[in-house]
């Protein structure tokens, strides 16, 4: 019973949030030495913004049945806080990647699930290398991958095309919980409209966007309230564009932690 009850505060926790923009984060660097450290304490920092850490061992879950033991002591770190959510990693090489390996990749982050005395578990997946809907054909192809994925009680599926959806858009984001729309440098995100980077307002709530290449003098707390006013689902921005660094973090997290500033008469409330 009480480990019924442990389970139902969590998931009341999260879904108290969910409406929040929040900071989704490449976990791709080792996670020993203390290095995720700057990401437990973001976390427990701000208990009410969500955080979706994506998590990739060996571009994807590796050949082992579970992760080595660093990755299962962050994992199980990760894990205790109610706020965070852990996704694995895996790639589709634009839909042309055999789908029965990327099925295996899945049903080996369901089967961290399993894994004995600590909770190595993850909440999803995310899908990197997809495309942006320009060929209809591929469709199908991810849509049966969300199916897996939510049918393995992995419930988070995030596709990431890196551009915006130019097809069959409601058809992408009804099979995806988030679709990272944008992933490309913070000067480039700069060139343009910020709505140039979205196939539409209807699924704002369900975009997410990656901007790499940041400059240390960079207003990442405009671009988090911009965010927050489109209400989009989860930012991110790194210092470098292979997302070893984690030192951005802890400012994102500041940045899209605080009130959203509403404007009346004239006036300005936090």
């Amino acid at each position: 019973m009480f480990q019924i009850l442990s389970v139902l505060v969590t998931v009341l926790a999260f879904a108290s949030i969910a409406q929040s923009t929040g900071v989704i984060v490449p976990l791709y660097a080792w996670p020993g030495t203390d290095v995720w450290n700057t990401v437990y304490e973001s976390i427990a920092a701000h208990p009410s913004t969500p955080f979706y850490l994506i998590v990739n061992p060996s571009t994807g879950p590796g050949a082992t049945e579970y992760p080595e033991d660093a990755y299962i002591t962050a994992i199980a770190k990760l894990n205790s806080y109610s706020n965070a959510k852990v996704l694995g990693y895996t790639y589709t090489n634009h839909g042309s990647r055999a789908i029965s390996e990327v099925e295996s990749d899945i049903a080996t982050y369901a089967k961290w699930s399993t894994y004995a005395g600590t909770d190595i578990s993850v909440a999803g997946v995310f899908f990197d290398q997809t495309p942006s809907g320009e060929d209809p054909s591929f469709l199908p192809y991810f849509q049966q991958l969300s199916s897996t994925t939510k049918g393995s009680n992995l419930n988070t599926v995030v596709f990431n095309p890196g551009v915006k959806i130019v097809a069959d858009v409601e058809a992408w984001f009804a099979a995806a919980d988030f679709i990272v729309e944008y992933e490309n440098t913070y000067t480039n995100w700069l060139a343009l409209a910020p709505s140039e980077h979205f196939s539409g307002e209807a699924n704002y709530a369900k975009d997410a966007i990656i901007l790499n290449q940041t400059p240390a003098d960079a207003s990442i707390d405009t671009v988090a309230k911009l965010a927050k006013n489109l209400g989009l689902g989860a930012i991110y921005l790194t210092y470098d564009d292979n997302y070893m660094g984690l030192t951005s973090v802890s400012k994102i997290a500041v940045a899209v932690s605080q009130r959203r500033k509403v404007k009346r008469r004239g006036h300005s409330h936090q």
